[in-house]
């Protein structure tokens, strides 16, 4: 089955969206927000998922798969340049503060996640993203993400969106096939060493689909 997901979902989500930001390496960008270990990121994910108003991280932007009724996969859609949608760095902080962390540490963890910028485009206007794609790995192997990606997809052409877009890890290589099967076509790569010393790929690209 697969239904939007509620606020009830949002520890499950925390875990996908921890896995979606490691993609295949090691490390992701809440590791460089957030030194000290996953129960204290899957906190703060869960604040920024949670948060009143509405942001690119949010738990209304979700879809999730069931099996069995339990919840297995999931990945989000949302417009590209939402005014309504919350700052990057405001969104982190709903993070940080479910932590208490000082600012000291705020500075240094928004610091070391720097290193994305020297990877990541604009998004183009208008366009439909769709991000935070992961299944539980118990799960794994059964086709969710695929079954899922039709039914986001549907969401953006809903919402009058000519174009979807994706985001992956350079080197992602199931990933960028199973976005290819559903229509997605490799638009570039941005390579930068920085990025791989710290991350452990090359950097990061973009799929472009028509809808």
């Amino acid at each position: 089955a697969i239904r939007p997901a509620t606020e009830d979902d949002a520890q499950m989500l925390a875990e996908v969206v921890l896995l979606a930001s490691r993609s295949q390496v090691e490390t992701g960008i809440f590791d460089l927000l957030i030194e000290s270990n996953d129960e204290d990121r899957l906190i703060a994910i869960r604040a920024i998922l949670t948060t009143e108003q509405p942001s690119w991280c949010h738990y209304q932007n979700f879809l999730i798969a069931e099996v069995d009724g339990r919840p297995a996969a999931a990945l989000s859609g949302y417009a590209a340049y939402d005014e309504s949608f919350m700052r990057m760095e405001h969104v982190f902080l709903a993070g940080y503060r479910a932590l208490e962390m000082s600012d000291e540490q705020i500075s240094a963890g928004f610091k070391r996640s720097l290193v994305f910028l020297k990877c990541v485009s604009d998004d183009l206007p208008k366009s439909w993203i769709i991000e935070w794609v992961a299944c539980l790995s118990e799960f794994r192997r059964r086709g969710l993400v695929r079954a899922l990606l039709p039914e986001i997809l549907e969401r953006g052409r809903e919402g009058g969106h000519s174009v979807s877009q994706i985001g992956i890890y350079i080197g992602n290589i199931s990933a960028q096939r199973a976005y290819e099967d559903a229509g997605f076509v490799l638009d570039y790569e941005k390579p930068d060493p920085e990025f791989e010393a710290v991350i452990g790929c090359p950097g990061l690209a973009r799929l472009l689909r028509s809808n």
